[in-house]
């Protein structure tokens, strides 16, 4: 029988790693994996079922951190990094740092008097509101701003990438403090630096062109702190002020995050960690066939694999769904200080990869929607964004669509759609699904989250495709 099913097992496990559902009923009343319940499938009346993943590991993708303010596309809630995080999350403590750059826009005009002022009547500071927190909140950070040495490219860079700057001497005074739970943060310069910069920052020729081109930004770091914090990569400045009253800002222009992960600890047991800035991943696989599974799967019980072949060969799938869920009781528990905060992601994304197959349907293609490309062989899916931070779901609008395209596929002898699933932190709201608007990279982040990968009871899970059967 598992040979006349085999077409079956191919459209679940090629659609089911795509998507996170909604079912018929709530996927939290169904039980995990594909078991008895799947033996009594018949009669024709509608049969909601869980199809574990066959093979789940960690994924790696370094994540975007760079952003410009004039670039396409705005992303209006950017943020840069500066510090370093302990977090209890997993033993030993999870280490992560992060370096922050930051580069100003010229300005066209100045007040005159700020124009033609002398270095000794002007002061200097950097304006950074703050928008994250990952760390204990009640220790002040000693941070250090540096000039960076030369114009840095950082549209676009990775969280992997640096940029060289003069680590002599810093621009910031010796006591710059900030407080991670002010909404306003400002770094005060120092007098020689107004100095040294004076002929800069007083040009505004070229509509401030000449100013930019002179003027390579800033590299904040704070080593030695206990908390991460982000700040507005769209609402920072650089502030000059005449006499104590009189002020000109330059506005943000770009912001880079470099994050480093200091320590690689392994997740509590039953978890598979998720790491934001380090980009770690949730790799998801389905095979078709129940000899397939059990060869991915061979440190797993007999009786707890799952069972895509006892599903019949003669039904019609109503509706679909892929969830990945987050556990935040295990990760509440494994914070044990009242002023360490942990935010939680605002959303997650999903990517597809699709079989390298010359037949294969473009992303636009399978679902209907423009805009879901990531690269030539990746689709990046649109999340039910109600789920996030629990889950990462993506519902039945893409879901049944992709199901009934492999459906179609191995019924004429072809290969399932899709290859692999990867699930990353992207820490910024995702659009619904019939949106037609994907998921940008994601803010910077160094937030980690626990997925469990498996019950209680040892049984795979908890990620799974939720389908919703009619047998014929």
């Amino acid at each position: 029988m598992s040979m006349r099913l085999s077409w079956l097992c191919a459209v679940l496990v090629g659609g089911a790693a795509l998507f996170s559902l909604s079912a018929c009923s709530d996927s939290s009343d169904v039980g995990l994996g594909v078991g008895p319940e799947a033996d009594s499938l018949g009669g024709g009346e509608p049969q909601t079922v869980d199809v574990p993943p066959a093979h789940l590991d960690t994924t790696r993708e370094v994540p975007l951190t760079g952003d410009n303010n004039r670039e396409s596309p705005a992303r209006s809630n950017w943020r840069f990094l500066v510090g370093a995080v302990e977090d209890p999350i997993t033993t030993p403590a999870l280490h992560v740092e992060a370096h922050g750059y930051l580069d100003v826009a010229g300005r066209s005009s100045l007040p005159d008097e700020i124009a033609t002022a002398v270095a000794d009547s002007l002061t200097a500071e950097l304006r950074l509101p703050v928008t994250y927190l990952h760390g204990v909140s009640d220790a002040p950070i000693a941070v250090e701003v540096y000039d960076l040495s030369e114009e840095a490219v950082m549209d676009s860079a990775r969280a992997d990438a640096s940029f060289p700057a003069d680590m002599g001497m810093p621009a910031s005074v010796d006591t710059a403090q900030i407080s991670p739970t002010d909404s306003l943060v400002t770094i005060q310069l120092r007098p020689d630096w107004v100095a040294d910069n004076l002929s800069v920052l007083q040009n505004t020729s070229n509509n401030g062109e000449s100013f930019e081109e002179n003027f390579p930004g800033f590299k904040i770091v704070a080593p030695n702190s206990e908390a991460v914090v982000g700040f507005s990569s769209l609402n920072s400045a650089l502030r000059l002020t005449y006499a104590d009253t009189l002020t000109a800002d330059y506005a943000a222009l770009k912001s880079a995050t470099h994050i480093e992960q200091h320590t690689a600890a392994p997740a509590p047991d039953g978890h598979t960690l998720l790491q934001g800035g380090a980009g770690v991943g949730l790799a998801l696989e389905w095979v078709y066939g129940s000899a397939d599974i059990r060869s991915k799967i061979t440190d797993t019980p007999a009786g707890q694999r799952p069972r895509l072949d006892s599903l019949p060969t003669t039904a019609t799938t109503s509706r679909a769904e892929i969830q990945v869920p987050v556990d935040t009781v295990a990760m509440n528990d494994r914070t044990t200080n009242p002023d360490f905060s942990r935010p939680l992601p605002n959303g997650y994304r999903v990517l597809a990869t699709r079989r390298p197959d010359a037949n294969t349907p473009t992303c636009s293609s399978i679902f209907g929607v423009l805009g879901l490309a990531s690269d030539d062989e990746t689709c990046a899916l649109p999340l039910v964004s109600t789920a996030a931070p629990g889950a990462a779901l993506v519902g039945n609008e893409y879901a049944l669509s992709l199901f009934e395209r492999s459906f179609q596929r191995i019924r004429a002898g072809d290969s399932s759609l899709f290859t692999t699933f990867r699930v990353f932190i992207a820490d910024r709201s995702s659009p619904d699904a019939g949106s037609g608007t994907t998921l940008q990279p994601g803010l910077p982040t160094t937030v980690p989250v626990l997925v469990p990968d498996r019950t209680a009871d040892g049984a795979p899970g908890p990620p799974r495709a939720t389908l919703t059967v009619t047998p014929l």
